[in-house]
């Protein structure tokens, strides 16, 4: 048989298994391997990949819907692929959500899977960027975006607050952003975890370096519950002032001002477009509060391509140092079922609040737009720092 490979454009025979019968030992060995598969990946993973996989359908059938399909075949080498933005051209898409292919805390998922072909295809918002006018609002028949239609629909909050709905995607990269980042070289007193939830992040740090003091900044009903867990959990914190909790819309002035305190922000940013997170928004609010020794920490999953050795872009092109190495060929270079929450995330998030999942490339732009500089990148922890 030829090599296994995600990067051939011909059909591999065992691809087929109408026309091509497996020895009894490649059978066992097939079998065996999918099965190793449960084993070795996380209950969470999972369920993110049954979850998400509704994305998948929905994304073939506008690549149906446009004829996609057709012209991509009519390629004279599809190995080579073809840019983004000539199929965004090419029939009226949006790049960005034509070129990503694929919160467990989503009220009316189902729905807004369901509206996004019309969404993307269809409708007059199909190119816009605006967080009002996404696949939540087709689906929901309203004109407010996503957190304001939620502000108006208090029940919402339930599954949002919820302690394993809401810190789920937190808790999945807390253990190593306290063990690799070196907290001791922080210049600040004080941590202020923006849109922090129930405050897990900080909490964790905390036990790890006593020295530093922490707020949790939320919305007002996020808040409310915040408190009554921290209350209940970290008494001692709570009495002495090391830990806080407070409402904090953070498309306002950030009221932590100067050289006592760093910020966090942990999967904020992907929920916004550029213009919203740059302007009056997240970042850009964080960035103006700044002291000369204070520093963002930005934490997000990182997107990156899938390029293979017929690729006119290299993938060392895509990171900020060129430090890149190369998986067997065999295997796609994003590591493909490991990528597929960050894959499965750049559809979500667009569909939600018309936000995105970034290249290392585009968080640069983003941090240059507000006139700082990434200093640091952590990729196995998926942190920017």
């Amino acid at each position: 048989l030829l090599p296994l490979s995600q990067h051939s454009s011909v059909e591999h025979p065992l691809d087929d298994p109408t026309t091509y019968l497996p020895s009894t030992a490649l059978f066992d060995a097939r079998r065996l391997s999918l099965e190793l598969k449960n084993l070795i990946q996380s209950p969470l993973d999972k369920r993110m990949d049954e979850k998400y996989s509704a994305y998948g359908a929905a994304s073939i059938d506008i690549l149906i819907k446009t004829n996609t399909i057709d012209y991509l075949s009519d390629l004279s080498n599809p190995s080579e692929g073809i840019p983004v933005t000539e199929l965004a051209s090419k029939f009226e898409l949006d790049s960005r959500r034509a070129g990503r292919r694929l919160n467990l805390c989503t009220p009316g998922f189902v729905s807004i899977v369901g509206a996004m072909p019309r969404w993307v295809t269809e409708s007059d918002w199909k190119l816009s960027r605006s967080p009002a006018q996404t696949a939540f609002q087709v689906a929901f028949k309203t004109p407010l975006q996503r957190f304001s239609w939620v502000m108006q629909n208090p029940q919402a909050l339930i599954p949002l607050a919820d302690h394993l709905h809401m810190s789920v995607l937190g808790d999945m990269s807390t253990p190593s952003i306290v063990a690799d980042y070196p907290w001791e070289q922080l210049e600040t007193p004080i941590i202020v975890d923006c849109g922090g939830g129930e405050g897990g992040l900080v909490t964790a740090i905390l036990d790890a370096y006593s020295s530093f003091q922490a707020i949790v900044q939320d919305m007002e009903n996020v808040v409310a519950l915040t408190s009554s867990i921290m209350k209940e959990r970290r008494p001692r914190d709570i009495e002495s002032g090391t830990l806080k909790a407070e409402a904090h819309d953070l498309f306002q002035s950030q009221p932590r001002i100067g050289n006592e305190y760093s910020f966090i922000l942990r999967h904020i940013l992907h929920g916004w477009a550029d213009k919203e997170a740059v302007g009056s928004g997240d970042i850009g609010n964080v960035a103006r509060a700044l002291g000369p020794k204070s520093k963002i920490l930005i934490i997000e999953m990182v997107a990156f391509p899938n390029v293979d050795s017929t690729a006119t872009i290299s993938a060392k092109s895509f990171l900020l140092d060129g430090d890149y190495k190369r998986p067997d060929y065999c295997v796609p270079s994003h590591f493909g079922s490991a990528s597929k929450l960050v894959n499965a995330f750049s559809v979500h998030m667009p569909n939600l609040m018309n936000g995105c999942e970034r290249s290392l490339r585009e968080w640069e732009s983003l941090v240059k737009g507000c006139g700082l500089c990434i200093t640091n990148c952590a990729l196995d922890s998926r942190v920017l720092l």
